[in-house]
């Protein structure tokens, strides 16, 4: 029993290789659920993705997904370090995304009807244009600090 479980996991790690392969991922650790951790940044936009093609732990630079056709945000990394950018999407929710960016946070362009599953922490600047907004509840952000960003972007003009 314990070879074909050691078989399975190297198959699996074989495949999680040729994903990464294939969307030009380098610098990743596979963990033992199967999620990688990459030290660099993870460019996969503009790849008509329906969806996130790996489960990502954390990755330590930039995270776009944007410009896909992507409904759900799952499989997306729970911290990132630098910024995480899921515009032009056909999101409309943003649970399953990243609880920690450390830089900006851009889920613009997409069909949100709330907040409900965005991040808990956000380092620098939100970047979202919702038309079609039903309520604010259970957004985990510091909504005073999405003020405050929003008046001192508006001063810099």
């Amino acid at each position: 029993m314990k070879l074909i479980k050691g078989f399975k996991k190297f198959f699996d790690n074989r495949k999680i290789d040729s994903i990464c392969k294939e969307y030009d991922i380098t610098d990743y650790t596979i963990n033992s659920d199967g999620s990688i951790d990459v030290d660099c940044s993870v460019y996969i936009r503009f790849k008509r993705l329906t969806k996130l093609p790996l489960k990502f732990g954390r990755v330590s630079g930039d995270f776009d997904c944007s410009h896909n056709n992507l409904t759900s945000l799952e499989g997306c990394p729970g911290w990132v370090g630098r910024n995480f950018d899921c515009h032009n999407n056909k999101l409309t929710t943003l649970e399953g995304g990243p609880r920690v960016v450390n830089g900006n946070f851009d889920c613009s362009s997409n069909q949100l009807t709330n907040l409900i599953g965005g991040p808990g922490w956000v380092g620098r600047n939100i970047m979202l244009v919702i038309t079609k907004l039903h309520h604010l509840k259970d957004f985990q952000m510091n909504i005073l600090m999405i003020v405050i960003l929003a008046e001192i972007q508006f001063m810099k003009f």
